[in-house]
């Protein structure tokens, strides 16, 4: 038997029991990385793991953790640090080691559970896809997007009545229309791919159980619709994602289905995980620093380096787990071969040894430089369209909602230690 078989239910439990996990870590100078801290705002917790140096290493958790910005690149650029491992450690352990045929085959087709070559073969295939061209071709329909999911906000919401929830209405459904309005899955289906992604989206935290029956079967039923739909693209090609995926060549070598559904389903699941979080978060920072909400409406051509100091601010994306498969020198220590290592890029995104000021947003600062999406061979695919898809929004909401008022008390977080999000938004429009 696997230790991980054995620990993994037992943080689960602790998990579930957060006056358990009180005692638990009552003593430990982290204080307790399970409780809801961990999700409303994790950024206390990061400074205390910061104390003891910008990578270190805790018997508790027989773990190495990275929390330095220098030391975060180069832990994600290095070809020493591997994921496969991960991926093994979920498969596992239950409720993962229950997942149907399909399901598992899935999660061993995510590229972001590959390791090179069959990364690097596979990012090499697909990467074409996500080209510049794609991203400006779906600019204006993700406008058009935004002003229609804008236009219902306001019809629900007003001065008069009750707060509207910006995760249901807004925050939830649009990266779910975008990335489909991307790999051309009709709008008749939409609704349909937002509940595949919420299901895809239980297999990203591990140390959270759920029911491997109706995952199995959304994956079941992912597999046969894109694969109908990649043919009906080969047949008759059309000018989206999916017909350059059934169609990218180099050499000869093709996506495989299994390959191809994984691909699919992986961006549905990082085109809206992580795209809902960063809006989620960037809409409540401008909230609590109306000055910045003023600086930015103000000026307009801030945008872009915006939405970079804001992917600093309050990442989406907070663990990434790796393991070293030989000694590793990443900042003034050498992690041994075979060990496990978490980076945390939302710590690393306010290390105070890179940045002036880390805890202060500051839309204008000078080149952010956020490591929210990775770097290295395993920088997100998907970051231009994220980005773009963002400003957008955050343009859109903030002018039409103007000095709009968040309802703090209110907000409830994803129950996850590896993304970070919203999951209830009530918000007035100002």
């Amino acid at each position: 038997m696997r230790v991980e078989q054995v620990a993994i239910p037992m943080i689960r439990a602790v998990v579930n029991r957060p006056k358990l996990a009180d005692v638990l870590f009552r003593f430990d100078p982290w204080g307790n990385p399970l409780g809801k801290d961990r999700y409303e705002y994790p950024y206390p917790i990061f400074d205390r793991v910061r104390a003891d140096g910008p990578v270190n290493y805790r018997r508790l958790y027989l773990q190495w953790f990275v929390v330095g910005h220098e030391e975060a690149r180069t832990a994600f650029s290095s070809n020493k640090m591997i994921v496969t491992p991960q991926r093994e450690t979920m498969l596992a352990v239950r409720p993962f080691s229950q997942l149907g045929e399909n399901a598992t085959a899935f999660v061993n087709n995510l590229l972001i559970l590959i390791d090179p070559p069959d990364h690097t073969r596979l990012r090499k295939l697909v990467s074409r896809a996500f080209s510049p061209r794609q991203v400006a071709r779906i600019e204006a329909a993700v406008t058009k997007l935004v002003e229609v999911r804008i236009d219902g906000l306001l019809e629900r919401s007003g001065p008069d009545r009750e707060p509207v929830d910006l995760f249901e209405h807004f925050i939830e459904p649009l990266p779910v229309n975008v990335i489909c309005e991307l790999l051309g899955i009709p709008e008749d289906r939409w609704a349909w791919a937002a509940d595949i992604s919420r299901m895809i989206s239980l297999l990203g935290n591990v140390m959270v159980g759920f029911d491997p029956k109706p995952v199995s079967e959304a994956l079941d039923d992912l597999r046969d619709y894109v694969l109908d739909l990649g043919q009906q693209r080969r047949l008759d090609p059309q000018d989206d994602l999916i017909s350059e995926l059934v169609a990218v060549d180099e050499d000869g070598d093709r996506l495989s289905d299994d390959e191809y559904v994984g691909m699919v389903g992986i961006l549905l699941f990082a085109g809206h995980e992580t795209t809902s979080g960063l809006l989620g978060n960037s809409i409540i920072a401008l909230a609590k620093h109306p000055e910045q909400r003023e600086l930015i409406r103000d000026t307009p051509t801030l945008w872009d380096n915006a939405v970079e100091e804001l992917l600093r601010w309050d990442s989406p994306v907070q663990a990434a787990a790796r393991a070293t498969t030989e000694p590793l020198e990443v900042g003034d220590k050498t992690i041994p071969g075979g060990s496990n290592v978490v980076v945390f890029p939302g710590a690393a995104n306010r290390d105070p040894n890179f940045y002036d000021d880390p805890n202060v947003l500051r839309l204008d600062r000078p080149d952010p430089q956020p490591v929210s999406f990775g770097h290295g061979m395993h920088h997100c695919l998907g970051h231009a369209l994220a980005k773009m898809e963002t400003k957008t929004a955050l343009r859109g909401f903030v002018e039409a909602f103007g000095d709009y008022t968040v309802e703090t008390d209110a907000v409830t977080w994803k129950r996850s230690i590896v993304t970070r999000g919203p999951e209830h938004l009530p918000v007035r429009p100002g």
